[in-house]
């Protein structure tokens, strides 16, 4: 009897008062330089490889050090001109819009590594003489690599910036970028 009556008296462990959430998402975005990487053969002298890009990523973070997320953004790869006759010249443009599914990985505080595969939307747009031509490819073997360096500045705001390496397989372009990074933790 005095077992069964200490049993009930004497607890184990209290309840912690303190919720702490395990899981958080991170909505990011980025924006900086982008250069294409070129593999023309031909009219590669006439490239403009140069631009701005924009990246969106959404993040879940559970409490290891993995974190799933989803990548979109809008990329310019390249402007080709050239003299077609005397009196016509022509314009190339490719620009691509990926749908990237990533795995990174935090190495060391505020250092994270990652790897994606996904979807792009390519779009070309050629104009020459009188004429446009407007097209859309979809690529199905895509691939990303990416280092970033994450700087948390309140519980819910964090800066940062990135590099990342992005290959187009149904082209076989190839494009780098570094990005500064602004996110949002919930």
């Amino acid at each position: 009897m005095v077992l069964v009556s200490l049993s009930v008296v004497v607890y184990s462990q209290k309840n912690d008062s303190l919720k702490v959430r395990l899981n958080h998402y991170t909505l990011t975005i980025g924006t900086g330089w982008t250069h294409y990487i070129n593999n023309l053969e031909m009219g590669g002298q006439n490239l403009q490889k140069d631009y701005a890009g924009v990246s969106l990523k959404f993040f879940w973070e559970p409490e290891h050090r993995l974190s799933l997320g989803l990548e979109t953004g809008y990329y310019k790869l390249f402007m080709a001109k050239g003299q077609l006759t005397d009196n016509t010249t022509g314009q190339v443009d490719r620009s691509v819009i990926p749908l990237i599914f990533l795995i990174r990985m935090r190495i060391i505080d505020n250092v994270h590594l990652g790897i994606g595969t996904g979807l792009a939307l390519i779009m070309n747009k050629t104009v020459g003489g009188k004429q446009k031509v407007v097209t859309e490819t979809i690529s199905l073997s895509n691939f990303e690599l990416s280092g970033a360096y994450i700087y948390p500045l309140s519980k819910h705001w964090l800066v940062g910036g990135e590099v990342k390496l992005l290959h187009v397989g149904n082209t076989e372009d190839n494009m780098c970028t570094i990005q500064a990074t602004c996110a949002v933790r919930f």
